[in-house]
């Protein structure tokens, strides 16, 4: 059987990220997130996730999100219009939208697990003015070894459809994305897990973001050209290290990841997290993040206009970013247990991010790659998160 202590691990590192509990046979969970970063983006987005047991093996869960967004493509913005102005109504001449966007999420998920198998089945829809996606996809584990290795594997694909408003109306198109996963992870100590972790992914279609068009040396604009295809790989490998700060269990949590593709992007990212109890059912996070990428081959500061692939979009370019998180949950008095009305846990984050991305905003030059700040500063965001659940 797998040892008690690495089981604990694994609850610590894995539950602590949701608040739902997984004794219950019915919950709901209620999370809220707001974003905000330097060019001016807000973003809104409450969500909910309620998850029911079917039968001793089976269980059924739906995630219903909705997005409220200002300012979702980097934009240069005009006067009166745009992100520069609060008006629902008027189109941007630049982008072709609006100062406010709402996209809603739903995913369906039926799932089985028995004395280490598990698969599960998931179905997404996302829709928006002018994008849409669905994705089908399947998962599955197994335990073996004496339930101390685990073999797992999921397969994705999405469907995408992008129908640009305003006058990049019909400038869109079509792109499929695939997606394939095998992960093993294996119980090293009572108090070490690792795992490694291959993700190869596909996409196909139209790449790009007509939103962001291109800005030559001479100052016209040019619409963005992305290659058709790309193929990514990405190895990731993590461990888990526990230990008890008196009766109270904690872990640090340590994973990293090398992805490159045939654009010739290459990118790095260590991610380390600690978790510790501080009392039954309490828990904090703290989290440090670093990421660096090198530019596709295509990528420029500036183009001539003749060239055969061009584009603005920032994700395309090299930058190095750090993250930096808290997080912490606890459960409510339990008297509140005996009323369906009252939540069961809450939790709460936030994350703040730091790019060394330059501004390019001086009220003379254009920006070429949209970032709408003085240039003598760089670009920040950053993420708050609330959540409460609910045993039903």
């Amino acid at each position: 059987m797998l040892k008690p202590l690495a089981a604990a691990l694994c609850l610590l590192a894995a539950a602590t990220a949701s608040p739902q509990a997984g004794e219950s046979n019915q919950g709901l969970d209620f999370k809220y997130m707001y974003y905000w970063d330097r060019n001016g983006v807000w973003n809104h987005t409450p969500a909910f996730a309620y998850f029911r047991k079917l039968a001793p093996l089976w269980k059924f869960q739906w995630d219903q999100e909705l997005d409220v967004v200002s300012g979702a493509s980097r934009r240069l913005g005009l006067r009166n219009i745009g992100r520069l102005a609060d008006n629902d109504l008027k189109l941007d001449a630049v982008t072709g939208a609006s100062q406010r966007e709402i996209r809603h999420s739903e995913q369906a998920t039926f799932a089985y697990a028995k004395q280490g198998r598990n698969a599960a089945a998931a179905f997404y829809f996302s829709d928006e003015n002018d994008y849409r996606s669905y994705s089908p996809s399947l998962s599955g584990s197994l335990d073996c070894n004496d339930r101390n290795t685990t073999l797992g594997g999921s397969a994705a694909t999405f469907f995408d459809d992008m129908h640009p408003t305003g006058p990049f109306r019909g400038l869109g198109g079509k792109r499929n994305i695939l997606s394939l996963s095998a992960t093993l992870a294996q119980v090293i100590t009572p108090l070490t897990l690792s795992g490694l972790t291959v993700n190869v992914l596909h996409s196909s279609g139209f790449l790009g973001h007509p939103y962001n068009p291109v800005i030559t040396s001479a100052g016209s604009l040019e619409l963005e050209n992305l290659p058709g295809e790309k193929t990514g790989v990405s190895l990731s490998a993590q461990i888990i290290q526990g230990f008890h700060i008196g009766e109270q269990l904690g872990s640090l949590r340590l994973e990293a990841r090398h992805y490159r593709d045939d654009w010739k992007l290459v990118s790095n990212t260590a991610d380390l997290q600690w978790y510790q109890y501080l009392r039954e059912g309490t828990y904090v996070r703290l989290r440090a993040r670093g990421y660096r990428q090198s530019a596709a081959a295509f990528a420029k500061d500036a183009y001539a206009g003749d060239e055969a692939f061009r584009t603005a979009d920032i994700r395309f370019y090299a930058f190095s970013s750090l993250t930096l998180g808290f997080k912490a949950g606890s459960e409510f008095p339990e008297s509140w247990a005996a009323s369906p009305y009252l939540p069961d846990r809450w939790d709460i984050g936030y994350d703040h991010g730091l790019r060394n991305t330059h501004g390019e905003e001086d009220g003379i030059n254009p920006t070429y790659h949209y970032q709408l700040f003085p240039a003598d500063e760089t670009y920040v965001q950053g993420t708050l998160m609330v959540g409460l659940s609910f045993d039903l």
